[in-house]
């Protein structure tokens, strides 16, 4: 968790303030733009030129204004009117020190834009002015959503690395589209532009500042249980003496859970080269599991100087390396190629049997790399039993300079030696390691959109087949889009977080058609900013639980990391997500569905079955967390785990355990049961009626109650139907004895009182089962009551002190309807109204108004249907709005 730019700003602002007053010399230019106090008559400020090009018309301007101000009483003023304005600082007036550190901070206030940005970009010349382009850095794009939007922020952090660096230059830009989208489509992209809009700057503040680097010494910032968490804090600065440290460390929740107060003295920190000093921070030893930021704050006289933080998860349990399961796969094509060596390490800790590398790229090139190190990663993925896929996400920039256009279309023009060579080398060389590829990126739609992707995706696939035998080359699919005509080899299927994930198999049923074809899950995941923390983790859970239930041979999820690059370092840290996939992975490895358990009312049960011990991965379709009995039996070691790995475990008393009785929180956040009685949940499982829908007529119905014995032995009971009040369930009681496999199917027959509610129904099933012990336990079989062809959705509001109940009736039978229409409210008249011949497929609407009524909250209308000529009916409550 990041600190607040405010108070970021707020100290910057203070360290403007002391930099005057003569305590500090590491502010080396404070810009607060008030120049009419040193003699500036010019509109424009002092050392500040326009830059000219393409989309910066001559005519677009900046200059002082006092008609917005965040301090003082002037700002630099840029007013739009077309195209983009860019203003750089003069390059001499700003020598730099090779080696030191800068940032560069101000504030902007801009109008609502709906496309123009304003940046903040800095970066180094040398002696000469000429630009060293790997020094570039630029702020985030911003523009207000609303004229009331706070100044935001800007801050830049380089480093003068090259030698050769001899100043800094800034540059304050208000920038159009076509100045920072990339051009899609060449010249004829359009971009849209804001012709009028104005950015207001102010208070650029250039600091010499050290350079802190934090960094632990586990693999991806990740510690086990029982582990001492020590932060190695490397600071770069030409000036080491007056600086102190503090410590603060953040939980996901971005809550502060540790602070250091006293402050860590530098000078007391060892040499660690030219300009540098080292020292390692021990972190609490009491940090419960869970993913942290820890922050650096660096001081100097008091004085803000910068901080660096780092994202580290310390794991609830001590386990290295857990067997891999080829189920799962994670999606590494974001990491480039200097990121993967911590890969064979990272990747146990998920469970992981597979992972997408990006081989080609529209940047690099697998075979321009370390060929030697590569081959040493695929052993080493080998070795540990992961498989990689190797994604040929672009293509590389060798391959494309024969190609035109330089992209996976140009090579159906093409000749085949000016591509087929390149894809034959790389085939040819790691064929001993690389045995699945895929084609494009993950969650790309480039082969719905464009034909031509699928004649690409022909012409690869054909040169595959020439090389080796039966290819596993994977196409990317979104879930949205049907997949007509001859399937691909492997459908890499993307499953965006648009599709929910009880939708999940019903995506996978179309697409598994063939035996021939294999078909792996891409996981789209929700945006914590846009849902929140706890929904995204919530929805990350039920898709994975929704995919194996559904048989998903391979399902893979996005690296859980951040990746980004600092100077020539790839610099990963670690997400909290890492410790939700990491219980998934590991808790459901190697498990089997079994099948869906009712356990208690409005809670999702999916067991599974790891070599004999019965999972449960359970939790409530509500809204609102609570504490439920559930009818479970469970093994000698019952345990509760969450999804951060949290194991607790369920001690209850010996009359619990033998009643099959389990008192435990249930919310709506998926947690795990380990060590339930997996046989007897799969009888629970099997149990219900053939056919739930139960048709709301006047007269009996006959359903036949089934359930089988999954047991390795023959088993006998008693199985007694608890009919709700009112109803008759005949007969109602009834003995069974199965051998290992077999089906126990009775018919029943149901009545009901002729005013039931339609709607969701529960039957519960109390069994006596004498198995390898005795178990007593109920199961609620859910039954349907409604009618199959007759739809019904009503809406009552107020109007006044009247109630007004709108009433849409459908027809989804094949043939037209007669209904007679009514509906009932307390103390009043019964009114009715006539559906005569209403056709099949068709809706009407029945309208009726209930005048000078009292209402309370909570108050219901009852409202239905009855045939005009037969039995059929179809009753039902609505809450009044």
């Amino acid at each position: 968790m990041r600190w607040c730019y405010a108070l970021i700003f707020a100290v910057i602002l203070l360290t403007a303030g002391v930099a005057r007053a003569g305590d500090s010399n590491r502010i080396l230019r404070n810009m607060d733009f008030e120049e009419r106090r040193l003699g500036n008559a010019e509109d424009l400020p002092m050392h500040w030129l326009k830059v000219e090009g393409t989309n910066l018309p001559h005519y677009v301007n900046g200059r002082l204004s006092t008609d917005m101000h965040h301090s003082g009483e002037y700002s630099f003023k840029f007013d739009l009117n077309g195209g983009g304005l860019i203003y750089r600082y003069d390059w001499k007036q700003l020598p730099v020190q090779p080696g030191a550190h800068y940032r560069v901070d101000c504030v902007v206030k801009t109008t609502a834009l709906p496309n123009a940005r304003a940046r903040l970009s800095a970066y180094f010349v040398n002696v000469d002015g000429m630009r060293l382009p790997d020094s570039v850095r630029q702020s985030e794009l911003y523009a207000a959503t609303s004229e009331e939007d706070p100044w935001h922020p800007f801050s830049i952090e380089l480093s003068a690395e090259d030698p050769s660096a001899a100043y800094l230059v800034l540059e304050l830009g208000l920038l159009q589209p076509a100045l920072y989208l990339p051009a899609s489509l060449g010249q004829r992209t359009l971009y849209k532009q804001d012709i009028h809009g104005t950015a207001w700057f102010d208070d650029v503040v250039v600091s010499q500042v050290p350079k802190i680097t934090l960094t632990t010494d586990r693999p991806g910032n990740i510690f086990r249980r029982g582990e001492q968490v020590k932060l190695n804090v490397l600071v770069n600065d030409r000036n080491t003496d007056d600086l102190s440290a503090q410590l603060v460390i953040r939980n996901a929740a971005g809550q502060v859970v540790y602070q250091r107060t006293g402050a860590l003295n530098m000078a007391d920190a060892e040499p660690a080269g030219p300009l540098q000093k080292r020292m390692t921070l021990p972190l609490p030893e009491d940090l419960k599991p869970g993913w942290y930021d820890a922050a650096i704050v660096m001081t100097s006289q008091s004085t803000y100087v910068g901080q660096q933080s780092i994202d580290l998860v310390l794991l609830a349990d001590d386990r290295v390396v857990v067997d891999p399961d080829p189920r799962f796969g994670i999606i590494a094509t974001e990491l480039p190629f200097d990121g993967w060596s911590e890969l064979p390490q990272i990747l146990p800790y998920l469970s992981a049997g597979r992972v997408k590398l990006a081989v080609w790229s529209e940047n690099s090139d697998i075979k321009q790399t370390d060929s030697q190190q590569f081959n040493q990663l695929l052993e080493r993925l080998q070795e540990l039993g992961i498989t990689p896929t190797a994604c040929l996400v672009d293509v590389p920039p060798q391959m494309a300079a024969h190609l035109k256009p330089p992209t996976w279309e140009g090579i159906l023009k093409a000749k085949d030696e000016d591509w087929q060579p390149f894809l034959a080398h790389l085939i040819a060389k790691h064929a001993n390691h690389l045995d699945r590829w895929q084609l494009g990126p993950d969650n790309t739609d480039a082969f719905v959109t464009n034909p031509a992707m699928r004649q690409v995706y022909a012409k690869v696939y054909k040169q595959f087949a020439a090389l080796v035998e039966n290819p596993d080359l994977a196409m990317p699919w979104p879930a949205w889009y049907e997949l007509g005509g001859e399937l691909p080899a492997t459908v890499a299927l993307s499953v965006p977080s648009t599709v929910l994930p009880w939708q999940i198999p019903l995506y996978m049923q179309d697409m598994k058609r063939s035996d021939n074809h294999h078909l792996s899950l891409s996981l789209g995941l929700l945006e914590a900013n846009q849902y929140g923390r706890d929904v995204q983790i919530r929805d990350l859970a039920q898709r994975v639980i929704y995919a194996l239930s559904a048989d998903a041979g391979r399902i893979d999820i996005p690296l859980p990391f951040t990746v980004h690059k600092e100077g020539n370092t790839i610099v990963k840290q670690p997400k909290e997500l890492l410790m939700i996939v990491r219980t998934l992975t590991t808790t459901l490895s190697g498990a089997v569905f079994r099948g869906k358990v009712p356990v208690a009312d409005g809670v999702d049960a999916f067991l599974f079955d790891k070599s004999g011990v019965g999972i449960l991965a359970l939790w409530d379709r509500g809204s609102v967390a609570g504490v439920k009995t559930l009818e479970m039996n469970t093994g000698p070691n019952p345990m509760m785990v969450d999804l951060w790995g949290n194991a607790t475990p369920l001690l209850t008393s010996t009359e619990d355990r033998e009643s099959g009785k389990l008192k435990m929180p249930i919310g709506t956040m998926p947690i795990f049961l380990i060590d339930v009685d997996g046989q007897l949940a799969q009888f629970r499982a099997s149990v219900g009626f053939d056919r739930p829908l139960v048709e709301s007529t006047f007269e009996p119905h006959t359903r036949k109650l089934r359930f089988s014995n999954p047991y390795k032995q023959a088993i006998s009971g008693m199985v007694k139907l608890k009919a709700p009040s009112g109803w008759v369930v005949s007969p109602p009681t009834m003995t069974f004895n199965l051998n290992p496999g077999e089906t126990f199917e009775r018919e029943v027959s149901i009545e009901f009182p002729y005013n039931s509610l339609a709607g969701q129904k529960e039957i519960p099933a109390i069994f006596q089962v004498q198995a390898d012990r005795t178990s007593s336990f109920t199961v609620p079989i859910p039954i349907q009551l409604g009618l199959s062809d007759v739809g019904m959705q009503t809406i009552a509001t107020r109007d006044g002190k009247d109630i007004v109940i709108q009433q849409v009736i459908s027809n989804y039978g094949d043939k037209p309807i007669d209904y007679s229409a009514f509906a009932l409210f307390p103390g009043q008249a019964r009114q009715e109204r006539l559906v005569t011949n209403l056709a099949a497929g068709k809706s009407t609407i029945k309208r009726y108004r209930f005048t000078n009524i009292t209402i309370t909250k909570g108050m219901k209308a009852r409202v239905g249907l009855k045939e005009l000529e037969g039995t059929r009916i179809l009753n039902d409550e609505v809450l009044i709005q």
